[in-house]
């Protein structure tokens, strides 16, 4: 009996594991007057004292979302831009009119800390792939030295199966290696070239950019909200999430 319910703990605690997740989406709870659509995009736009803002959904990943951003400046002045000016609140509620009980405050990621985390953990890469190297020959040196010595002719086949194996495993690790690096640069790449970053814009001027934040999965609406120079933009979105 004991058997049978561990059995059925397991599978049960399998089929969990492998369930998939859920999907997010947010929509647009601007006025119709602000938003328009293309190519199935809806777009905000929301303009203040020649200073114009244009976001829209892009996408949820397993943790975070973004917004694609546009900041236009028409005003005769220089405006910074900058992702920490990015924030939200997170509500229960379902509209604006009525948002409920109010959950988080939560700042935009920093691109420039993403890209120092990603540097930091190259470095820490390729520390790790020299001290390897340097285990690995150091073995192979030492399993040389025993299958000469060795005082027997099994004795020294064994020290050379066993120098071929520890030489496939090292091939191993260097595959392993080079996809992990090359998925660290792409990432870097990424925050670098894709994420809206603190940009100074002349008069106009115009940058763009993904915004991304951490994901609420309980929220249901996000009152989003920009300060650019002495300017405050908000706007709202309700998240959607869907069950596979």
């Amino acid at each position: 009996m004991n058997r049978l319910l561990l059995f059925l703990i397991t599978v049960l605690f399998l089929f969990q594991a492998c369930s998939p997740e859920p999907v997010y989406r947010l929509k647009s709870e601007a006025n119709k007057n602000q938003t328009s659509y293309y190519q199935g995009v809806e777009y905000i736009h929301l303009e203040k004292d020649s200073v114009f803002v244009t976001l829209s959904y892009f996408e949820h990943t397993s943790d975070m979302f973004a917004l694609e951003v546009e900041v236009a400046n028409e005003s005769n002045r220089i405006v910074r831009v900058a992702p920490d000016s990015f924030a939200y609140k997170a509500y229960l509620g379902y509209s604006p009119e009525n948002p409920k009980k109010f959950l988080t405050l939560e700042q935009a990621k920093d691109p420039e800390q993403k890209i120092l985390n990603l540097d930091l953990a190259l470095s820490h890469q390729k520390a790790n792939r020299k001290t390897d190297e340097l285990l690995y020959y150091t073995l192979q040196g030492v399993t040389l030295a025993s299958g000469i010595a060795a005082d027997t002719p099994e004795e020294s086949e064994e020290a050379g199966e066993q120098m071929g194996e520890n030489a496939v495993n090292q091939q191993v690790d260097r595959a392993e290696y080079r996809y992990q690096r090359s998925s660290l640069r792409g990432s870097k790449k990424f925050w670098k070239t894709d994420a809206l970053r603190i940009t100074d814009l002349w008069p106009g001027e115009k940058a763009s950019g993904l915004v991304y934040f951490d994901t609420k999965p309980n929220a249901q609406l996000y009152n989003i909200f920009m300060r650019i120079e002495n300017l405050q933009f908000e706007t709202w979105f309700r998240q959607k999430k869907y069950e596979p």
